[in-house]
């Protein structure tokens, strides 16, 4: 709660401050709903850093975001059935919880030899945490139990742009250090590695881990002007340098007696992707953006270590763990100027997301294999609406607002699990698939004073996401002894704001 109390203090503080100017820096898109490709703004040479080979003179930059959710609903449900459909049992999850995002950068751009430099540090981070009760077998609130998700990161970006064959070129090096957990814990067990144990198994919610890494990335870019057309092309890069990975497993057989393992490895991986960006000048008034954005990660988690419990003193395990994750975005718009100043803008895009998890599990000596495989396995299609528009209300001051609706078709959101004990397999096999939807508004402005810009702004919005599927229960070679229904819904809500400000000698 004082996360959240001091954090609405400062958009209070911000929405006092309403004012703006035609173009300033990350806050001014923040209150539009970061329009980013569809309106022109200074703050673009942080996607492509040969924009920043435009400017002038010294700048000094500041931007602070605070997002408060309310994850109201996080709930699944399995139902096991008979070969014959007769329910057997079922298993309902209800969660709920919050999350405090914080982000903020600070920085400088300046004049360096041919062309501009640019210094920035970064920091991000998210708390999130969530509580749940657990219907077992039409036991109410048979068990309780916690789920935890904290990333924070925090980053050093150089930029350098200057003119070159009648282009602008830019480039960025960085370096980031990211320290990510995800836990759970239910009665008697911390992040469960058996898969069929259905009433103790979270890995619905999410796979745990705990890691920290070093990751250097990259950026390199063109941009240039054809007469009325604009075009900005970079591509990125990443990959991790150092790392620390942990997996702890915690499971009490009876008071006193566990089975506990810390299995500690690496993190390697490595990002790609790239953005491309086109405004053309119709006319005086109308401009019409279009956008190409794609980004692949992969990373991949391994550990291992000796039993340390009472029931598996010195057994050895170890484990796996896999995640990629690839997006595209393409679209565009139209962006008018307006006579009295300011301008509107829309857009509409089309966005892919296909995501996969996998983990394994292995104890030698028990002898145990249990597999996450596709874990979950997620595709959808989204389509984006951005509407954005800024009102000059004097020459040092303006007002925005931004709309962001969409609405996403999942195809696949699948479940794999399998467990092998001796020479016995049993395996889950899940399908589901639904729809996700949302939307969030935007309201900004900006303070003009002699050098000093201030951008205040606030945004609120809602998400949801409904699941339904079903699968099979087998074992052996593929001998059905059941199958399951699953649901899966995830509802929340959003309020943020934030501040950002810009210093020009």
């Amino acid at each position: 709660m004082k996360k959240w109390l001091g954090g609405f203090a400062l958009v209070l503080l911000s929405v006092f401050l309403v004012a703006g100017s035609s173009l300033a820096w990350q806050g001014r898109m923040a209150g539009m709903g970061d329009p980013y490709g569809l309106v022109g703004d200074e703050s673009d040479f942080l996607i492509h850093p040969a924009n920043i080979a435009m400017g002038e003179g010294t700048r000094f930059y500041g931007d602070y975001r605070f997002t408060y959710t309310d994850v109201t609903n996080w709930d699944t449900t399995l139902e096991r059935f008979n070969t014959a459909g007769v329910l057997l049992d079922f298993y309902d999850f209800d969660t709920s919880g919050d999350e405090y995002n914080n982000n903020a950068m600070v920085g400088t751009g300046f004049s360096l030899g041919p062309g501009r430099m640019g210094v920035f540090f970064t920091y991000n981070d998210l708390q999130g945490d969530y509580d749940g009760k657990e219907d077992l077998l039409g036991v109410s609130n048979a068990a309780a139990y916690d789920i935890t998700h904290n990333d924070n990161n925090l980053a050093l970006r150089l930029l350098y742009g200057l003119p070159v064959l009648g282009m602008d070129a830019g480039v960025e090096l960085g370096m980031t250090y990211r320290d990510e957990e995800k836990k759970w814990w239910i009665p008697d067990t911390k992040n469960d590695v058996w898969p069929s144990d259905y009433e103790q198994n979270l890995h619905y919610f999410m796979n745990p881990y705990n890691s920290r890494y070093w990751e250097i990335f990259w950026k390199a870019g063109l941009g240039k002007n054809f007469d009325d057309l604009r075009f900005d092309w970079t591509i990125n890069g990443g990959h991790i340098i150092a790392s620390d990975n942990e997996y702890e497993y915690q499971y009490f057989l009876a008071p006193g007696v566990d089975e506990h393992v810390v299995m500690d490895g690496d993190v390697s991986g490595y990002s790609i992707g790239t953005d491309l960006w086109f405004r053309y000048q119709l006319n005086d008034a109308l401009t019409l953006p279009f956008v190409v954005s794609v980004s692949y990660i992969s990373r991949q988690r391994d550990g291992d270590g000796t039993g340390i419990g009472l029931a598996d003193f010195g057994e050895r395990y170890s484990y796996e763990h896999e995640e990629t994750n690839f997006e595209a975005r393409i679209g565009g718009g139209v962006q008018k100027k307006l006579d009295t100043g300011g301008l509107i803008s829309a857009a509409l895009y089309y966005h892919y997301l296909q995501g996969r998890e996998h983990q394994w599990f292995r104890n030698p000596d028990y002898p145990f294999f249990y597999d996450y495989t596709d874990y979950p396995k997620h595709k959808e299609h989204r389509l984006e609406v951005q509407l954005a528009g800024e009102w000059e209300l004097t020459p040092s001051t303006a007002l925005r607002m931004g709309l962001n609706p969409f609405y996403g078709w999942v195809v696949a959101h699948d479940f794999e699990q399998s467990s092998q004990l001796f020479v016995l397999t049993e395996k889950d096999d899940i399908e589901s698939d639904g729809n996700s939807w949302g939307i969030n508004a935007s309201l900004g402005g900006t303070v003009k004073l002699s050098r000093v810009t201030l951008e205040p702004f606030i945004n609120g919005g809602y998400f949801n996401l409904d699941l339904k599927g079903d699968g099979d229960h087998t074992i052996g070679p593929g001998l059905t002894i059941g199958s399951w229904g699953f649901d899966q819904q995830r509802s929340e809500w959003f309020i943020g704001g934030g501040l950002s400000i810009l210093f020009g000698l």
